[in-house]
């Protein structure tokens, strides 16, 4: 079995374990994206939707991972393992909008905000003194790309005629392409990129909109400020570990080190560390930091309904009369923009401009299939 298959195999069972664990990590209040008050929590149709999701789940990660191990065994390894992936998440994705539907229905004939007192709450010291980020942590990211491009620059003069091409974090020195600047430096590109992007995050998340709790509102917004700043050290750190995997992939691809399974697993070990951070995080604070200890009187009211500007089980977030660029989502430690904000559509389409100008060879990056 190729490390490409277990790594195949590793992310069928991690995403399927992902998919199994994200309710559980979701705000209490917000089961399979629908809003719900606190005294609905426990409603009979929540926690059936909860089962039929866990058990839906098992059964088609369990399909995906059997057919990855037969595939493996040689029957279309390759065409296998690029459907799996994308077909498991999809199918998970339906199972989880399948309960949401049920849970939104459930609460619609229910009535289940009948008689609660509605409310949003705001937190203004989260504008007047914002979570900082700590920029030193994204200092090893930035070191270790100017290492791998000095090394770049040093080795470029002695490259052969043709060099391998990297498949992710994956070098196959059996596959080779023209040694070319943005082939030789794709790796450099991918390091620069990343860090400009995580940048970027770090300067737009402590100003994205807070999500607060009117049940709770001192104590929601301290748990959410804890949060928040979890969260950016955790994307430094990602970007440096995601610089440190990429340098054993240049090193790779220029032939200073040999392309062999055990620098596949070298260069793979600083992404299992931050994947196995970002876990750690996610089960200790929770979705929107909800798990985190802060006391505070219930204030008898409840957060406002406000499903009618999400869609798609919480993940798209649409409100023109909302000025906020940023919001997080209604699952998982994300944000998503609101596409009821014009700037939102302009990110979006410099993005697809990116996206076509690395798909046709304009901005080479390490690739990720074959």
């Amino acid at each position: 079995m190729t490390s490409s298959v277990c790594l195949d195999l590793a992310l069928v069972a991690l995403l399927a374990a992902a998919f199994w664990a994200a309710p559980a990590l979701a705000r209490p209040t917000l089961p399979f994206g629908v809003r719900v008050p606190a005294a609905r929590m426990a409603e009979p149709e929540i926690i059936r939707a909860h089962h039929r999701y866990a058990r839906g789940v098992l059964v088609v990660g369990t399909l995906a991972f059997v057919l990855v191990a037969f595939a493996s065994a040689g029957l279309r390894w390759e065409s296998a393992a690029a459907f799996v992936a994308p077909v498991l998440a999809a199918a998970c994705c339906g199972l989880g909008y399948r309960e949401h539907r049920r849970v939104a229905a459930a609460k619609r004939d229910g009535d289940w905000y009948s008689g609660t007192r509605q409310a949003v709450a705001a937190d203004t010291s989260l504008r007047t003194d914002p979570v900082r980020p700590q920029w030193i942590l994204l200092a090893p990211a930035a070191a270790l790309f100017a290492i791998t491009a000095a090394i770049g620059a040093w080795r470029y003069g002695a490259l052969p005629a043709t060099l391998p091409t990297p498949n992710g974090m994956i070098v196959d020195p059996a596959r080779r392409s023209e040694t070319t600047v943005g082939h030789a430096f794709a790796t450099v590109t991918a390091q620069l990129l990343i860090i400009v992007l995580v940048g970027l995050l770090g300067f737009a998340l402590p100003r994205a909109r807070p999500e607060l709790d009117a049940a709770q509102p001192a104590a929601s917004a301290a748990r959410y400020r804890g949060y928040l700043a979890g969260v950016l050290r955790l994307l430094f750190g990602t970007a440096g570990c995601a610089a440190a995997s990429l340098l054993v992939a240049s090193l790779e691809v220029w032939e200073i080190v040999p392309a062999t399974t055990g620098a596949t697993v070298v260069s793979y070990l600083p992404l299992a560390a931050a994947a196995i951070a970002w876990v750690a995080f996610a089960f200790r604070a929770g979705d929107a930091g909800h798990r985190l200890p802060a006391d505070e009187e219930d204030s008898g009211r409840v957060q406002r309904d406000d499903d009618r500007y999400w869609r798609l089980a919480g993940m798209v977030y649409v409100n023109r009369g909302d000025p906020a660029l940023l919001v997080h989502r209604r699952s998982g430690v994300s944000w998503t923009l609101n596409l009821g904000n014009p700037i939102s559509w302009a990110i979006l389409g410099a993005l697809a401009a990116f996206a076509a100008l690395a798909g046709f060879g304009v901005v080479e990056l390490p690739s990720r299939g074959g």
